[in-house]
């Protein structure tokens, strides 16, 4: 199962889930200051990532929306 950590009023976490749900595929979506926070968020994305959204599989981080589109 996909994770999509994202934040509010973002256009690519919206396209994530957007694909994810056209894929078919099963995915959990949590948001910055909801489900998680900027520390938690280092413990699913490297330190050097910074941009929305974070998608993990299987609680494996894959990376980006460029990577996660790549994936599908």
């Amino acid at each position: 199962m996909y994770e999509v950590y994202g934040k509010a009023n973002c256009n690519a976490c919206t396209e994530a889930k957007l694909l994810l749900d056209n894929a078919g595929e099963d995915y959990i979506y949590k948001q910055l200051g909801k489900d998680f926070s900027l520390g938690e968020m280092f413990e699913v994305a490297p330190a050097t990532h910074k941009t929305f959204p974070m998608i993990a599989k299987d609680g494996k981080y894959i990376g980006t929306l460029t990577d996660l589109k790549s994936l599908l």
